[in-house]
This record gives structure tokens, C-alpha cells and sequence, in this order.
């Protein structure tokens, strides 16, 4: 059965419903010819046919010769029976499934209509000439058979156009389909968003279409046939692949309807455990975006997600090896059922309750399975109106059990989260007031710090921090003491935060205080959405003010600047702070700052840089980003890029990494130009706009001394060792580092600069590389100044470094006569100029046409060398020139499409520093192959790829 003949019903066992995808069949009133009809029709006119063919052939035989004209007819009729016979012998066993490449309905007009035909002149010719009564009955016979077999070919092609009319209409309705999704997207649920930027989006929005109708006709035939094996995962998995390149590129009604589908096959009585692996996955999926569908679309029965955690979660007989569950099935009912809780029933609460109360004893071990199953089932994203209904029911209960247990129980995890998730949900519905002293004494007791000296032991289980912190600022808001009481104990573990204070400890500490910044900053977001999600819209008294921000930045950021000194959770102490920075930058920013400044001569504390420099690189668009509130951070950028320089320092690699990092980090979100006669010719700029458009005079200074501390740095490198020394792995992994933050720092100036700055960046990196060899120690880097200002001006950089480059190679292979090719130990320059060249064919495919019989010839000249690293860069060569080509790739990465050259009377830079665009104000340039792009890459394989293939299968085969 053909996917396309089957009617998209989306149902199953144990559900009465089904969801229809087919289109609606005509209306009665409609002139279209019924084809099951005409089929039955064309089969009585065909067994006719035969019939009156056969009695034509019995009469014929059974008279005496007529000049040979009943011969011929006899002959024609039995030619007749035998060709009908054939093609109805075809059409019942189907044989056309066999060649779908064959049009058997076209070929059985032709035979039809030819043997009509053949039978119209014999008949006639019979009736003409013959006067036995015999024969002129075969003739009429004959005749009959004409008009049956003209019958049935006018059927066939009544059939046929009918057909035809039916595929254009479709096709028809689909292309409408297309274009009312174009005009209509608000109609999808969250389509892909960068999609539309891409350079063929017209036919991605057709593909798309059809992809997702294909996995809906598919999935639908496998559900009504019963046949889960093995076309359910397959095509569950092509949903996937669906949704992750197209998004929830669907209407609501059909992700409804999908998460009704995956629903009702879990309802199926011993579903493979696989297939339930799969249920589960689908459903996170679908549900991830809870505000895209809401308690009014949709109610899920939490009986039929209980039914599999009870089999999963208590399995007695997998650790005996009796039933086999899938991997990791267990945290896919998890996510499955956080997925769906948002939807349970308002009644199933009290259900809930019902079922498994009886088992609330502390002292009964089935009490931590209840525990559990309470944490992943009892609903707690219900609207107001539903409270009482819901966590009213059990909140005073569980929370009395949590205070009157000290014994740090595993189930005590499982209310720490459930209470927190309650909390998140239901912010300003909840009274916190009477239990916030039991609450952050037991957060104190579970960091288990250190009395004096006594050491405490570690909890066997540890909250969550995440729970925590998101239970703690969940409860912030309207006059609450919560504030008060995080500010005493921050007081009282204030002194734990100290780089000496070294301990288990500490990672919960700093964990702490990264996940309550963070779950600080996601609320205010969500708070102020435009569109805020359906279960969290906290009163309006109780939302955080100003002021509330203010004092939870003041309240944390003494332990935050204190925590950015340990060595060990460096990183999450810069991400707290970097959290900390978007919410008040006028607080955090500036001391951090001063920290910089007083640490960069320090001797007797040289560590304190690289931590500041990394808690500085977290922070740098609050530096560099032009708010009403603080403006100030700009007047930082150039004075701190002059200051880290010292940073480069060739004998301290990780030191050397870290101020990459930070350039790199300053350097993406700010354009290098020099802005300081904005000054003279704009009368609406600020003191600080002035400050800063004077202090970018100084771009052209900071560039120029970091190249040089650049190059010197790969000088001292390529003369510390020699090519013949081993590195080690991690000599290998920091040359990557600083290679891979070298190439993406020089790359953001070189794509926003201005041209006077790009030509002084040229001309020193040009100048560098001429007179640089080659050093393994030194590739990468070398490799990166390449690869960077090739990305930022491929035109310009190709003119001054590939024609030099091949004309080196040239020389080198012309002087050597050719021996350094098949020499195994190589040459080191001519092993450097193929690297450079391998880098420079990197550039956009366009540009590289100009230079197409240079790079041909240095192909031809090295494409058989020995050497291995020479090869290697050969081979490199090979595919970076096929990639430029052939590859559809992004062209630039400018932080603004706005004119950054002079004047400065429409458009000022510095006002676009560490500045978001809008999604629908993207412009996105492509590289999309041309003709002559897409000629020189096939030239390319033609010449060069297949001979060394054609070489690689003859070796094989000689050694086979």
C-alpha cells in the first residue's frame, strides 16, 4: 500500500478518537468521474471483448477458406485475446509495483486502442469480401469487439486525465498551502527563526512542507496498520531531525494532535519498551515550549504516565536480567513527565493524594518512592482559581514532615525540589513568611562548613543548589524579610568565600552564589516579558522593583568580588558576577575595573591578574555597552586594552590565553575606528560620547604595540626549539588555545575597522610573514594571522600574499630541480610557503577566480610530493580551495551594516558598541557558488582528485 493512497488517520488502541490529516474529499455537486467506476466498467468491457473476440475466432476456424480474409481476422483476434489476456494478467498480479519506472496504464491504451483498430480492418474486410454465413457472424463478432475495446480505451483515458487533474490540484492546493504559511507565520507555533535569513529560504519553507506531510502520512499508515516495527522509531526520529532543522515549524491543531498521537500509543498494552523510549522523547520534545499551548488546549491523564513510571522507576526484575529496559529510559520518563505536569487534570491532585497518602510514613522505605513519585506528579503550575484545588491540599502537610526530619533522608532531596518548583510557580500566591527561618537554617546546615576546627562531615545528600536558589529568590518581593534573612547568611559564610578558606566546601559555596544570580536575572526576565508565559504571571505588587534589584546586587556582590580570587571555581564566580553586571553594571563594573589596574603591577600577587582578566572578559559588553543607566564603561575600553598588553608574555602561555580571551571578548563588540573628529562635527554628543570619541584616537596605537608583542611572542616561540624536538599534548592543546583566540581577535578588527587601520594591519602582517619560517611550535599561530584577515578583506589580502606566495614556491621547487619533491626529509621553506598557501586559498570563492592558472600551477607543480608535512599542506589546500568554491558560508560578521568611515554625521560607532539587533533586523550576507565558481571546482577534481583516486584503487588493487 502506497503512503500517498492512505488516509492520514492518527489513531490507535485506547483511544476513541482520531486525529484526520487528509484533505476534504470533493463536494457531490463536483463533476468528477468516480475511478473505482470507470474501473469496474473498463473490466466488463474488457471480459466483453474477449468474449466477442473468442466466439469471432470459433466462427472463423469453423468455415471453409474465403480468398484468406477469415484467416487474417482469425489471426488479428487471436493476437487480440492474447494481448488483453497478458494485460489483465499484469494488472491483477499488480506486476507494475515491480517497475515503477514502466507507465503500464499508457501501455494498455496503446494495446487497447491498436487492437480495436485491427479489429475495425479485419471485421470489415471479413464482412466485405466473405459471403459464408459463418464467417460474416465472426465479422460481426469482431465488430463487437471493436466497439467493446474503443469503449474501454476511452475509459482508460477519461481515467488518466482525471488523474492528471487531480495531481495539479493537489499540487495546486499545496503550492496555496505554501503561500498562506509565507503570509501567514504567526499561524506556526516557533518556527525556526534563522531559517528566513538563509539564501534559499523559499525552498526551505517547500521543503519543510513537504517533509513534515511525509512524516504525518508515514506515521499515520504505521499507527492504522499496527506495524510499530521498525517504522515508528524511524519515522519518530525524522520528526526530530524535523524539528530541529525546521523548528515547531506546525500549526497548534497539529501539535495537538502529535502529542495526542505519542499519547495514545503509549496507551498500547505491552509496548516495546524501546517504542516507550521513544513516546517519551517525542513528548519532551513537543512540550519543551510550555507557553505555546496552554490548560485550554490540552489535559493529559496522569494514570497513563504513572502506569510507566511504575514499571521503570520499581523494576524488580532488570537487575536479574528478566526484562531488558532501554538506556537511560528512566531520565526520559523524567523530562517526559516535567513536560506534561502543566497539564494535568485540576481534579488530579486530590487523585494523587488519594492513591498514595496511606504511604506517608517516614519510617516505611516505600516512603521514599512515594516522595518521588509526589516530586514528578503533583501539579503545581495551576492558575489561581485552582489552588485550592491544588497546593493548599498538601503544602502545610509536607512542609510540617520536612521540619520534623533531621536526619538528612534521600526523600528530603525530593521535597527541597518539589517545593522550589512550587514556589518558582506561584510567585506572591504563597505566604514563605512563617517558615523562612527553618528554611535558610537548613540551607546553612547543608553547606556542612567547618566549626573552628572541627571539620563536619559532608551530608550523604546534598540539595540542589539550583533548587535552592530558585526556592530562595522565588520568595523575594513586597516587603518579604527573605532579603534580610539572604543578607544574614551571606554575613555568616561571608569569611568561607576567601581564596585560604580551602575545603568540599567551597564548590557549594560559589555554586550557591553563580545559581542564585542566575535564577535572579531569569526571573526579572521573565517578569518583564512582553508576552509573558501562561503559569508565570506573579501579582503586580508582589514583581521585583528597582529597588529590589538594587539591594539583591548590593546584598551579593561583596562575596561575588571576594569569590573571583579562588583558583579552583574561578568560572563560576565570573559567571556570577557576569549575571550580577547585567543587572546593575554601575555596581559591579567599575571596582572590578580598579581591581584590574591595582593588580597589574603587583609582584608579590601575579594570580590576581589572570583571575580579574577572566571575570573582566565575562562582563565586557556591560564595559563597552552604552545604557541610560551607565554610559561610563565606555571610557574604560581603551585605557584597559593598553593596560593588558603586558599580558603577552611568551614564557606564560595561560597568562597569554587568558588576555586573548579578554581582547577577544573587548574587541568583538566594539569597532575600531577612530572617532575623534565626531567631536568637531556633531553638536549632540555627551561629556562621556566626547570622552570616548577622543580616547578612539588611540585604536591605531593599541593594534600597532599588540601586533608587535605578537610577533615578538612567535619569535621567541619558533627559537626555543627546534623542529626536530617533540611537543607534548599540553604544549599542543595551549598553541591551540592562543591560535584559535589570536585568529577570532584579529578577525573582529579586521571586519570592523576602519580602512586606514585595515591597511596598517595588512602591511605588518604581510611584512611579518615574508620574513618568517617555518616552526611547529608556530604554525597555528601563524596560520591564524592568515586565516584572520583573510576572513575580514579577502580581495585585498589575496593581492598582496598569494601571488608572492606562489612565486616563492616556484622558485624553491626551480632552483632544487625538482629534487625537493621526491626528497623525504624535505624543506622547510617550501614546507612553510605551502602551509601559507593551503591558508590563503581559504578566501571567498569569488576572489580566488582572479588567481584560478596560479593555483593551478602550483597543483601541478606539488600534487606528487613526498614529504608528509608538505603533503599535508597540499592536501589542506585541496580542500580549503573546495570549500571556498563550492560551500555556502556567511561572508561577514560586522557588528553593524551602518558606513563606520567618515564622516560621522549620520552614524557614530561608538553608539553601536555592545549593541543587540533584532532578529527582523538581520541582514545576512551569503557566499552562494556562481557558474564560473562551480566550473573551476569540478576543473579542479576532474584534474587532480580522480587521477589520485584512479592511483589509490590501483595500489589497492595490486595489494589485494
Amino acid at each position: 500500500m502506497n503512503a500517498q493512497n492512505t488516509s492520514s488517520n492518527y489513531m490507535t488502541t485506547g483511544h476513541a478518537q482520531a486525529s484526520n490529516y487528509t484533505t476534504s474529499p470533493p463536494a457531490e455537486s463536483e463533476s468528477r468521474i468516480d475511478k473505482a467506476y470507470i474501473t469496474s466498467i473498463r473490466g466488463i468491457l474488457k471480459f466483453i471483448a474477449l468474449l466477442f473476440s473468442f466466439i469471432a475466432f470459433v466462427c472463423l476456424v469453423s468455415t471453409r477458406q474465403c480468398d484468406g480474409t477469415h484467416v487474417f481476422l482469425a489471426t488479428v483476434t487471436w493476437l487480440v485475446i492474447i494481448m488483453q489476456v497478458i494485460i489483465i494478467i499484469v494488472f491483477v498480479f499488480r506486476l507494475q509495483t515491480k517497475f515503477p519506472g514502466i507507465d503500464f496504464e499508457f501501455l494498455d491504451f496503446f494495446a487497447t486502442a491498436h487492437d480495436a483498430l485491427y479489429l475495425l480492418i479485419a471485421s470489415s474486410i471479413t464482412i466485405n469480401y466473405c459471403r459464408i454465413s459463418g464467417q460474416i457472424a465472426g465479422g460481426i463478432m469482431g465488430l463487437l469487439a471493436f466497439l467493446c475495446l474503443t469503449g474501454n480505451a476511452i475509459a482508460i483515458f477519461l481515467a488518466r486525465r482525471d488523474e492528471t487533474m487531480d495531481d495539479q490540484q493537489i499540487e495546486s492546493e499545496r503550492s496555496t498551502d505554501v503561500d498562506e504559511m509565507d503570509t501567514s507565520e504567526d499561524n506556526l507555533q516557533k518556527p525556526n527563526i534563522f531559517n528566513k535569513y538563509l539564501p534559499f529560504n523559499d525552498s526551505i519553507k517547500r521543503q519543510g512542507y513537504d517533509f513534515f506531510e511525509e512524516i504525518k502520512e508515514n506515521i499515520s499508515r504505521i499507527i492504522q496498520l499496527r506495524e510499530l516495527r521498525p517504522g515508528f522509531s524511524h519515522w519518530s526520529s525524522k520528526l526530530q531531525r524535523f524539528m530541529s532543522l525546521y523548528g515547531l515549524h506546525f500549526t497548534k491543531v497539529d501539535h495537538i494532535k502529535l502529542i495526542h498521537l505519542y499519547l495514545s500509543v503509549l496507551s498500547i498494552d505491552d509496548l516495546d519498551f524501546s517504542h516507550v523510549k521513544t513516546c517519551f522523547d517525542m513528548l519532551y520534545d513537543l512540550m519543551r515550549k510550555t507557553r505555546l499551548i496552554t490548560r485550554d488546549d490540552l489535559v493529559i491523564d496522569w494514570r497513563q504516565l504513572y502506569k510507566w513510571a511504575k514499571i521503570i522507576l520499581h523494576n524488580h526484575d532488570e537487575p536479574y536480567s528478566l526484562v531488558s529496559l532501554s538506556n537511560d529510559i528512566d531520565n526520559s520518563l523524567i523530562y517526559c513527565v516535567r513536560g506534561c505536569r502543566p497539564y494535568f487534570s485540576a481534579t488530579a491532585t486530590q487523585e494523587i493524594l488519594d492513591e498514595f497518602r496511606p504511604y506517608l510514613c517516614p519510617f516505611d522505605s516505600a516512603f521514599s518512592d512515594t516522595m518521588r513519585i509526589f516530586e514528578l506528579f503533583l501539579p503545581v503550575h495551576l492558575p489561581p482559581g485552582l489552588h485550592d484545588q491544588g497546593f493548599k491540599l498538601w503544602l502545610t502537610e509536607f512542609m510540617d514532615i520536612w521540619e520534623s526530619v533531621y536526619s538528612n533522608p534521600v526523600w528530603e532531596l525530593n521535597m527541597i525540589n518539589l517545593f522550589s518548583l512550587l514556589a518558582w510557580c506561584n510567585i506572591g500566591h504563597i505566604d514563605w513568611e512563617p517558615w523562612l527561618p527553618r528554611i535558610f537554617t537548613r540551607v546553612l546546615k547543608s553547606f556542612t562548613l567547618p566549626v573552628g576546627k572541627i571539620q563536619v562531615s559532608l551530608q550523604q545528600y546534598r540539595y540542589s543548589m539550583s533548587s535552592v536558589t530558585t526556592w530562595i529568590v522565588a520568595m523575594l518581593g513586597d516587603g518579604s524579610t527573605c532579603l534580610q534573612y539572604l543578607q544574614d547568611l551571606f554575613t555568616a559564610i561571608k569569611s568561607f568565600y576567601h581564596p585560604s578558606n580551602t575545603g568540599k566546601f567551597q564548590q557549594e559555596l560559589i555554586n550557591f552564589l553563580s545559581k542564585l544570580s542566575q535564577a535572579f536575572v531569569d526571573r526579572v526576565h521573565l517578569e518583564r516579558k512582553a508576552n509573558p508565559i501562561w503559569y508565570f504571571i506573579p501579582p503586580e505588587s508582589y514583581r521585583l522593583t528597582e529597588q529590589n534589584i538594587t539591594d539583591f546586587v548590593n546584598c551579593v556582590k561583596e562575596c561575588a568580588f571576594i569569590a573571583i580570587f579562588t583558583k579552583a571555581h574561578l568560572k563560576e564566580a565570573a559567571k556570577a558576577c557576569q549575571y550580577l553586571s547585567m543587572l546593575r553594571p554601575e555596581l559591579i563594573v567599575p571596582p572590578i575595573v580598579e581591581k584590574l589596574f591595582s593588580s597589574i603591577d603587583s609582584m608579590s600577587e601575579p594570580h590576581r591578574f589572570t583571575s580579574i582578566m577572566t571575570c573582566l572578559a565575562s562582563v565586557a559588553r556591560q564595559i563597552v555597552r552604552q545604557t541610560p543607566e551607565f554610559s561610563q564603561g565606555q571610557t574604560y575600553v581603551l585605557p584597559l586594552l593598553m593596560a593588558v598588553l603586558p599580558g603577552i608574555d611568551s614564557n606564560d602561555f595561560k597568562k597569554t590565553a587568558v588576555t586573548f580571551q579578554f581582547l577577544n571578548a573587548i574587541l568583538m563588540l566594539v569597532t575600531c575606528v577612530d572617532c575623534s573628529s565626531a567631536v568637531n562635527t556633531r553638536n549632540d554628543l555627551t561629556e562621556i560620547e566626547k570622552e570616548v570619541c577622543l580616547s578612539t584616537g588611540k585604536f591605531e596605537d593599541f593594534i600597532s604595540e599588540f601586533l608587535n608583542r605578537t610577533f615578538q611572542m612567535i619569535d621567541t616561540l619558533s627559537t626555543e626549539m627546534s623542529d626536530a624536538v617533540m611537543l607534548t599534548h599540553e604544549a599542543n592543546s595551549e598553541d591551540q588555545e592562543a591560535g584559535q583566540e589570536l585568529t577570532s581577535m584579529i578577525s573582529g578588527i579586521v571586519q570592523q575597522c576602519s580602512d586606514k587601520i585595515f591597511h596598517m594591519i595588512r602591511e605588518k602582517i604581510t611584512n611579518f610573514l615574508a620574513a618568517s619560517s617555518f616552526s611547529p611550535k608556530i604554525s597555528k599561530l601563524l596560520n591564524g594571522l592568515v586565516r584572520s584577515i583573510i576572513k575580514g578583506r579577502p580581495e585585498e589580502t589575496l593581492k598582496y600574499l598569494l601571488p608572492q606566495t606562489c612565486e616563492r614556491i616556484e622558485k624553491i621547487i626551480n632552483q632544487s630541480d625538482s629534487s625537493v619533491l621526491t626528497d623525504h626529509k624535505g624543506d622547510t621553506e617550501l614546507t612553510w610557503c605551502l602551509t601559507l598557501f593551503s591558508e590563503l586559498v581559504r578566501a571567498r570563492g569569488d576572489t580566488l577566480l582572479i588567481y584560478k592558472p596560479m593555483i593551478l600551477s602550483v597543483f601541478h607543480q606539488c600534487i606528487h610530493i613526498i614529504h608528509k608535512e608538505s603533503y599535508e599542506a597540499v592536501a589542506n589546500a585541496a580542500k580549503n580551495l573546495l570549500k571556498s568554491l563550492s560551500y555556502v558560508y556567511p561572508t561577514e560578521y560586522r557588528l553593524t551594516t551602518e558606513n563606520i568611515e567618515e564622516p560621522f554625521t549620520d552614524f557614530l560607532p561608538i553608539r553601536a558598541w555592545g549593541q543587540h539587533v533584532e532578529f527582523d533586523k538581520l541582514q545576512v550576507k551569503f557566499h552562494v557558488p556562481n557558474e564560473d565558481e562551480v566550473d573551476f571546482a569540478c576543473e579542479f577534481v576532474e584534474t587532480f582528485i580522480y587521477p589520485e583516486l584512479e592511483l589509490l584503487n590501483e595500489k589497492c588493487s595490486k595489494m589485494s
